[in-house]
């Protein structure tokens, strides 16, 4: 079960929007379903075949992510000790429910590869046809909205007053968000699988597919698919050393070019027109003065997780049921806004301890391996720089990385361990 559940969520690693039909007005998207399900199959084993083998790296993610769940529940009764007035159960429940999942995710897929349930080598291609399926399917809408196509199901991808996977803009080039939640996450969504595909192994068949993968993320028109390209760019350089010269003077010669289709696309020549008036802008600098000015007069344990949206529509509009469900940009300072002092250092902790781990174990990495784990690592680190002005912390695809990163850093000291076996 838990091999199955792996594999599914591999092939599910784009498909953030996938989703059954709202229960109650709220939304479940199948990969969160997948990781609730994965946790009740890992707690139903270790209740039958008691305390799971585990690796130390591993062991310390977990002891922060239970350190942060259990400050979350000190937050709670916090917030209900007091009467908060304007904290929200319902909202809470739900973005507790989402953390749940995240660090679920990490642990499932770790525990299945290092145990042997699941086989790496098909894991990662579910991954890779993750992204292969998702990259026609942009295309497959931006056809279909070109030709005149509207649906208001949101199922499979959002729909943009109709427009199925697109974001319609003020000239003809629509913005791809495609299976994504909005096009800024489409820019960085494919960035694995799409590195994953320019590995030596599988670029002679990917080709093709990468360079369209490559397209989407700059027709999605987001600022940050600039810097996705440059991880591109970054990737190839390391991976094929002996053709660095030829690389970068194609760089060099597709600047230019890449530099003018940007401005022809409407989202980036509005951008330059407007400057700080664009409306992206606007947008991040309204949030961010609402979370310093709760993180100024919350600075200890906030407004409560999942609460922001609440927040706003109070201050900003006098109802706090104006968009409950709202997430701003730049994770962290939410977070920070919402838990506090305390659950801010928690998390900086964990990214601070996967990063720093991640880097240091390429190297020990077996060479035949590196290519795969710099493309999870590098696929990984773009989407924790988008996190600054994005909001992926809580999506599934970023901790399928650091649960696969996990697992091959440990797996490359195993040699080690097993000439070295630790006292009992």
């Amino acid at each position: 079960m838990i091999r199955h559940l792996s594999y599914l969520l591999a092939l599910l690693y784009c498909f953030v929007w996938l989703r059954i039909p709202d229960i109650a007005g709220v939304a479940f998207p199948l990969q969160r379903m997948v990781a609730w399900t994965a946790l009740a199959v890992i707690l139903a084993r270790a209740a039958v075949k008691g305390a799971l083998p585990l690796g130390p790296q591993i062991r310390s993610f977990l002891r922060v992510a239970v350190l942060f769940l259990a400050f979350l529940l000190v937050n709670l009764v916090q917030k209900l000790a007091y009467g908060e007035t304007q904290f929200h159960l319902l909202y809470f429940l739900m973005d507790f429910s989402k953390y749940v999942a995240i660090f679920t995710v990490a642990f499932v897929i770790y525990y299945a590869l290092s145990s042997g349930l699941a086989g790496e080598e098909r894991f990662v291609r579910n991954v890779v046809l993750s992204g292969a399926c998702s990259i026609l399917l942009v295309f497959t809408f931006l056809s279909l909205y070109l030709l005149g196509f509207r649906s208001d199901s949101t199922l499979l991808a959002p729909s943009f007053g109709g427009a199925l996977g697109v974001w319609p803009t003020s000239g003809f080039w629509p913005r791809l968000a495609g299976t994504a939640a909005e096009p800024q996450q489409l820019s960085v969504l494919l960035l694995t699988p799409l590195l994953l595909m320019l590995t030596r192994a599988s670029i002679r068949h990917y080709w093709p597919l990468a360079g369209l993968g490559l397209l989407a993320m700059l027709l999605s028109q987001s600022k940050f698919a600039v810097i996705s390209c440059a991880f591109v760019a970054l990737y190839l350089l390391l991976v094929y050393k002996e053709k660095r010269k030829a690389i970068i003077g194609v760089l060099v010669l597709a600047t230019p070019f890449l530099a003018l289709l940007l401005l022809r696309l409407p989202t980036f020549a509005d951008t330059l027109t407007q400057g700080t008036e664009a409306g992206a802008f606007v947008e991040r600098l309204e949030n961010l003065v609402l979370m310093l000015d709760v993180i100024r007069n919350h600075a200890f344990f906030g407004i409560g997780p999942g609460q922001y949206g609440v927040f706003r529509g109070i201050i900003l509009f006098g109802d706090p049921g104006y968009a409950p469900g709202y997430y701003p940009n730049m994770d962290f300072l939410k977070i920070f806004a919402e838990v506090g002092l305390v659950g801010f250092l928690i998390v900086v902790i964990m990214m601070g301890s996967l990063i720093r781990s991640a880097y240091r174990a390429y190297r020990q990495v077996p060479h035949g391996k590196q290519e795969r784990y710099l493309a999870f690592f590098l696929g990984a680190l773009a989407i924790f720089c988008n996190m600054l002005i994005g909001y992926e912390l809580l999506h599934v695809f970023f901790w399928v990385n650091v649960g696969v990163l996990i697992y091959l850093a440990e797996a490359s000291h195993k040699p080690l361990q097993a000439r070295n076996p630790a006292p009992a």
